[in-house]
């Protein structure tokens, strides 16, 4: 899992040369575009990502990440949401990333389409 987690991190950092402003909704497209030629990808036993997308926001574009999870997931686990952000607050490559977005969301669905759970963070959310 966390050498198919790095390459999609690498495939995100070399999708752009600069983290210095706040992404353009282009520029997150295209990096989004750039991770789902790529896409679907096991991640876990039970955890595929499926796509990700760009969102417009008034602080700049949202990163959003597709999941689904096994039947056998019910909830998204406050350990694992602490997890995901401590890794994105404290990686510097994603970090960059971070600081150039409003914020990164993941959204996680049954193989049925049935929700499960969602939740995101931004730079603010790192202190």
């Amino acid at each position: 899992m966390k050498t198919k987690t790095l390459s999609l991190i690498f495939l995100l950092l070399s999708a752009t040369s600069s983290f210095a402003e706040i992404w353009s909704i282009d520029t997150c497209k295209s990096v989004s575009a750039e991770v789902n030629a790529s896409l679907p990808m096991s991640v876990d036993a039970v955890t595929e990502l499926k796509n990700t997308f760009c969102l417009p926001h008034q602080d700049g574009p949202n990163f959003n990440y597709n999941y689904n999870v096994s039947e056998s997931i019910r909830s998204i686990p406050e350990t694992q949401k602490k997890v995901v952000k401590n890794s994105w607050c404290s990686t510097p490559d994603l970090l960059d990333m971070l600081n150039s977005l409003s914020g990164v969301s993941f959204i996680y669905y049954t193989v049925n389409g049935d929700f499960v759970g969602k939740f995101g963070f931004s730079k603010k959310d790192c202190n």
